[in-house]
């Protein structure tokens, strides 16, 4: 009987329904070479808060991606090194709650660094690559303009422009880094649009036209979606 009086007292003591604000943040992303579009396992990552000589280090996993979990709000920086090359991002604002996302793009073979101000991404560049399996493909992330974040559950479209009322349309739903993928899918002039819920209101948020894709090539198309919330 005692243990379930405590109980009874903690619950009441926590208002029903009300989940406690996060109160840390994590970074998380993807290493990749720029050239294949090949994901890089077991990728050297250190995240450097602002101010600390000691950085927290990580590994990426065999599918390219890491996590770091349990940050402190604030201003971070992460570096990587792979195959002789070291790769920077900068400025990185953290906050409390959902990943801050940070991909890392290698040049495999050029062994000078690279740093990137990642307030100052080029967010809507398209990037053509050549996979190593030669499949076509169309695949990217979906992103909040204002806060730099990316979306989860967003449900991306794309439609040849050529098709024929026989051809279908492709749909996927982002993950939980925001990125989608269509493969392997036919050569042609794409439109590629995202939809996503906000609320109680849904719509089309974003759509890029003219995405023209060969065979066995991969194209890198990022969605910037504007949210009013």
């Amino acid at each position: 009987m005692r243990y379930l009086l405590v109980l009874c007292a903690a619950c009441a003591s926590t208002p029903h329904g009300v989940a406690p604000r996060p109160t840390e943040g994590s970074i998380a992303g993807l290493a990749r070479d720029h050239a294949s579009g090949d994901v890089i396992a077991k990728v050297q990552i250190n995240i450097r808060p602002q101010g600390q000589v000691v950085p927290v280090k990580t590994l990426t996993a065999s599918d390219g991606r890491y996590r770091q979990l349990h940050l402190a709000p604030g201003k971070y920086s992460v570096s990587a090194n792979f195959a002789g090359q070291q790769v920077g991002v900068e400025n990185i604002e953290l906050a409390a709650g959902d990943p801050t996302i940070v991909d890392l793009d290698f040049d495999l073979g050029k062994p000078d660094p690279v740093v990137v101000d990642f307030g100052n991404p080029k967010d809507s560049e398209i990037v053509h690559f050549t996979p190593k399996d030669h499949q076509t493909r169309i695949e990217g992330t979906v992103n909040v303009r204002s806060s730099h974040t990316r979306i989860e559950g967003a449900v991306v479209t794309i439609t040849v422009t050529d098709a024929k009322p026989t051809d279908e349309t492709l749909q996927a739903v982002s993950d939980d880094q925001g990125r989608y993928r269509f493969s392997p899918i036919k050569p042609g002039s794409y439109v590629v649009s995202a939809y996503y819920s906000v609320g109680d209101r849904a719509q089309i948020e974003v759509r890029r036209s003219g995405i023209e894709v060969a065979a066995t090539q991969g194209v890198i198309v990022p969605l910037w979606i504007e949210t009013a919330r």
